[in-house]
């Protein structure tokens, strides 16, 4: 078979962990070269006739529709285009479909960040950002005549955009209701319970159930890790083969909590991803073990910068009971849990049945551990075959990132450049635009001793660049090769 890949933006997250995980099986991915970049959107039109002169009968289409539609994540939040023109380019699902194509595709709800920023907003969030989302939190409430110091024009260009998302997504599920795309899920990015994002869910929800295609929709937190959830699907529904998960807490009294960036209880979000992904949530007999290093609920410290360094591990034994084992690192925020990782690496472990992910929102890492232990189910079966050396890789590669990156080094990054910024580019996410040769540098330095750990474990001799596809701090992108 064939993966015919459309990713959410041209970010390592959400391109490269996808081709990276799907070479890991030999699985054939073709996609188009060019995604845009961040607030400018790929050319659509490219990308159809693209789609249109290269997918061929029986190929597998894992898709984000906020690409195939807007150009990518961040133009479907800000773009001016109308419901007319963006029905129209959804009709190509259509056209594909007559091929004999399985279509798995995401769409994002579109966030409402709480916060002054117009990097990945329209220009006036930098000005009205928090008020628009108190605004947004009333509206939800179903409040009317809302006071608000903003211009009408602006509350009007939000709320317009809002509702044109809102019935392109409700003309999306009328596609699966035909039998057109196979299998949607339907991303909260960055939310909380009461949002107006929230409310929408719901309503969503409401109509998936008045439709009958609850088996063919997930409407889930998370967005950056969505299209590797497709792809597990996609290969659990080829194979017509459903791992049973069994999930381990590593508090579970606090699995009932509100992780952060999120609307739902960890426990439901667990559940939700692992469905996603075509798996079954098993009590007692399972193929694959979910370990959810969570939080406590006396923990005040969500993000992983901020950590205090906290004894925990996993316990070895739960790597001798010959299963698939995936470590879902949610105790923070925007990084590993450095000591649990620290242990992690001091372990005999065959990464071609264990995966790890600690990165973002919790969502985010949930949803890709699922994806990736589905795999490598599969390919325990026999279903799959792993190329070993590009899992390791894979897999030392997220490591490097989550728990040296993201959780320490961003850090010290973000400190040195403010001491070279101007001061109205003093906030996150910082800039590096006029420092990128020098905090290529300053990061490569900072990281080797995360690295040097990660050779020693792997028993490796891997070099890195490092790159940041957005040219801010927030994420990066990361290269290894063999020292000669």
């Amino acid at each position: 078979m064939r993966v015919v890949f459309l990713p959410l933006d041209e970010r390592f997250c959400t391109k490269d962990y996808f081709i990276m995980l799907a070479e890991s099986f030999n699985l054939d991915v073709l996609f188009p070269e060019n995604f845009g970049y961040k607030k400018i959107p790929a050319d659509v039109d490219y990308i159809s006739d693209w789609l249109v002169k290269n997918v061929k009968k029986n190929d597998y289409l894992i898709i984000s529709l906020d690409m195939l539609l807007h150009g990518g994540l961040i133009p479907s939040r800000i773009d001016f285009l109308t419901v007319e023109t963006l029905m129209e380019r959804l009709k190509i699902l259509r056209r594909l479909k007559e091929r004999d194509v399985k279509i798995y595709a995401v769409k994002t709800l579109s966030r409402i960040p709480k916060y002054n920023s117009d990097d990945e907003e329209p220009d006036y969030w930098e000005f009205y950002g928090e008020k628009l989302y108190q605004f947004s939190l009333k509206l939800a409430k179903g409040e009317k005549n809302i006071p608000i110091d903003v211009p009408k024009w602006i509350i009007d260009d939000f709320l317009k955009r809002r509702k044109r998302n809102f019935k392109i997504t409700k003309e999306i599920l009328n596609y699966v209701k035909e039998g057109v795309i196979e299998y949607l899920g339907v991303l909260l990015d960055d939310n909380s319970k009461g949002s107006l994002l929230y409310k929408e869910s719901k309503e969503l929800e409401e109509l998936v159930d008045y439709m009958g295609i609850n088996k063919k929709v997930s409407i889930r937190n998370g967005a950056d890790e969505a299209l590797l959830a497709m792809l597990a699907k996609s290969m659990t529904d080829y194979f017509n083969k459903k791992p049973t998960f069994k999930i381990i807490y590593s508090f579970p009294e606090s699995k009932f909590l509100i992780p952060p960036y999120e609307s739902f209880p960890l426990y439901i979000n667990v559940e939700n991803h692992i469905e996603s992904c075509g798996g079954i949530v098993s009590e007692n007999k399972a193929d694959v073990i979910l370990y959810v290093n969570n939080f406590r609920g006396d923990e005040k410290t969500r993000e992983a910068p901020f950590q205090k360094m906290l004894k925990n591990s996993i316990s070895e034994k739960i790597f001798k009971q010959n299963k698939i084992v995936g470590i879902a690192d949610v105790r923070y925020a925007n990084g590993s849990d450095k000591v649990f990782v620290e242990n992690l690496l001091s372990m005999d472990i065959n990464w071609n049945k264990v995966s790890y992910y600690g990165w973002n929102t919790p969502g985010n890492t949930i949803g890709s551990t699922c994806a990736h232990a589905t795999l490598q189910y599969l390919a325990n079966e026999g279903y799959l075959k792993v190329n070993s050396y590009k899992m390791k890789k894979y897999q030392a590669i997220l490591i490097l990132e989550h728990f040296g990156y993201q959780a320490d080094v961003r850090q010290k990054l973000e400190r040195e450049l403010k001491k070279r910024l101007d001061p109205k580019y003093l906030r996150p996410p910082y800039t590096i635009l006029p420092f990128e040769d020098w905090a290529k540098d300053f990061t490569k330095k900072n990281l080797k001793e995360y690295l040097y750990k990660i050779n020693f474990s792997f028993l490796e001799s891997w070099n890195m660049e490092i790159f940041f596809p957005w040219h801010r701090t927030f994420e990066i992108g990361i290269k290894f090769y063999k020292i000669v």
